[in-house]
């Protein structure tokens, strides 16, 4: 069963879950949506990709209030402003918010689900596979909101 907004909020409350920092502005009303840290990593320019390699070399980058114009076809990994850790007994789906899909931004080209029990990957914070997938580029600018999580009871 998909949790409401009500119910995320007890979830938070009964220590079922955490979101930090928690926005009630950011709560919908079967959703929370997301919000695009500071950070972002590129991968080291190499001449190829070896799929044997169990962790690429990435670059970090600080993602400031000039924003970054990530252009058509450019993968970078962003991370969420937010931490999220879930309890034992909920878990979620992530999907894109509609606005920013429909400028060409995928920020889920990887997992979209988060298990019971399950914390961010940077540090707490969600990890975000993140393309340009449209004809022009996208300025991108800490805070703006990117995805959002759909709980649920497991």
């Amino acid at each position: 069963m998909i949790l409401t907004n009500e119910e995320i909020k007890e979830a938070i409350v009964n220590g079922e879950m955490a979101i930090d920092p928690f926005d009630e502005e950011n709560l919908k009303p079967a959703s929370y949506s997301f919000t695009l840290g500071n950070k972002f990593k590129k991968l080291k320019k190499v001449e190829f990709l070896d799929s044997r390699i169990k962790e690429q070399e990435f670059e970090e980058f600080e993602l400031n209030e000039d924003g970054y114009f990530l252009q058509p076809g450019e993968f970078i990994i962003c991370h969420t402003a937010e931490t999220l850790k879930l309890g034992k007994n909920i878990a979620c789906f992530l999907t894109m918010r509609g606005a920013k899909a429909q400028m060409g931004i995928d920020a889920l080209s990887g997992e979209i689900f988060c298990e019971p029990g399950s914390g961010g990957g940077w540090d707490g914070k969600l990890m975000l596979e993140t393309t340009n997938k449209g004809p022009l580029p996208v300025k991108l600018f800490p805070g703006i909101t990117i995805i959002k999580a759909v709980f649920m009871k497991v």
